[in-house]
């Protein structure tokens, strides 16, 4: 009986030290947005709050303020608003573009410490600022749900890589790897996704344009879904339910690198601009598809190796292989390498087209 007392006693005490947030009367964060500001030692912020309508709808009300930190962003904005501000429901962080080039760390570190916000938390590079993109009104349901489900939505089905705060950390502290994020616009009320910027350190250094992020993509992570269009002896054809899966091998990782790389790609034909879809035809079409990849995903090594970034992790790859790896020794030696990409496409299914 007295252990039962002693319990009952514990639970209404612990109970009462949990600090209680009633919804109505806070305002909750979904979307921040960092710009660069007049004066180089400070930092603009943008904080999104979803407004409930009566009628089910949702608008949203933007708050901004200047300060010397990202942390006392915050805590300016809270001089402009009626209720305290959680960051416990954010779902996407923007980084105004001409911020992102001159460096975002104080900021990821800001949120990677914050105990409210999750690992899962999606971040994007705005081309443009983002406290322009976050002061329209964007979907139906919230600009922070129409922001993570356009780029959820383009990772899991279109031809964006993953990425997220734990990735993007884990490439950031890693040896042999280089963080990106998407790249995305404001056209008129929608947004675009117009590629992925890629970090040296914390500096956004190049661009991937939505015209190679398939390529991108294919070196990046095995997938499915996706599409692709090319042109074939004057046609067009568009693969779909694309599956793709790529193996890494390296020799010589410390000396003269040489990286070869397997892509095997499983595709639908969804359309074709031809008249006749037959085995000659689909065999010219995997020809040209396959030597497609191997030139496209070779320029692009190239590309990031001529800037000194490596978003792939072929370094990663590197470490993994050798006992003693030399981060420094590994970067002159990543100057020398050369890249051999081997692609396969088979088409297994051709559709109403044949």
């Amino acid at each position: 009986m007295r252990k039962l007392c002693f319990f009952v006693i514990i639970t209404l005490v612990l109970s009462g030290c949990v600090q209680k947030k009633i919804i109505d009367d806070i305002n909750i964060i979904s979307v921040q947005g960092y710009d660069t500001h007049e004066d180089e030692d400070t930092v603009r912020g943008t904080f999104v709050i979803p407004v409930y309508e009566g009628d089910k709808s949702i608008s949203n009300t933007s708050f901004s303020a200047v300060a010397s930190q990202s942390k006392a962003v915050k805590r300016k904005v809270e001089q402009k608003s009626s209720d305290p501000m959680v960051s416990g429901s954010v779902e996407v962080v923007l980084f105004g573009k001409e911020l992102a080039e001159k460096g975002v760390f104080d900021i990821v570190d800001t949120l990677e410490r914050d105990p409210s916000i999750g690992a899962n938390l999606i971040m994007a590079v705005v081309d443009g600022t983002a406290k322009e993109m976050l002061e329209q009104n964007l979907g139906n349901r919230g600009t922070g749900t129409y922001l993570y489900n356009l780029i959820y939505n383009n990772v899991r089905r279109r031809e964006l890589p993953r990425s997220n705060l734990h990735l993007f950390l884990f490439s950031y502290f890693s040896k042999g790897k280089d963080p990106f994020l998407p790249y995305i616009n404001l056209e008129e009320d929608k947004v675009n996704i117009k590629g992925v910027a890629i970090f040296k350190d914390e500096k956004v250094v190049s661009y991937v344009d939505d015209e190679e992020m398939f390529f991108f993509k294919a070196l990046m992570e095995n997938f499915k879904n996706g599409s692709y269009t090319f042109k074939v002896e004057g046609e067009y054809v568009t693969i779909f339910s694309l599956t793709l899966k790529r193996k890494y091998e390296i020799e010589h990782a410390m000396k003269d690198p040489v990286v070869h790389i397997e892509v095997v790609l499983d595709g639908h034909i969804r359309e074709f601009s031809g008249k006749v879809m037959d085995p000659k035809t689909i065999a010219k079409i995997e020809e040209k598809f396959s030597e497609l990849i191997d030139e496209k995903t070779e320029k692009l090594l190239r590309e990031f190796q001529e800037k000194a970034v490596d978003p792939i992790g072929i370094g990663l790859l590197a470490k993994t292989q050798t006992k003693s790896f030399d981060e420094k020794a590994w970067n002159e030696a990543y100057k020398r390498a050369t890249f051999h990409v081997n692609s396969r496409v088979i088409i297994s299914e051709t559709g109403v087209v044949e």
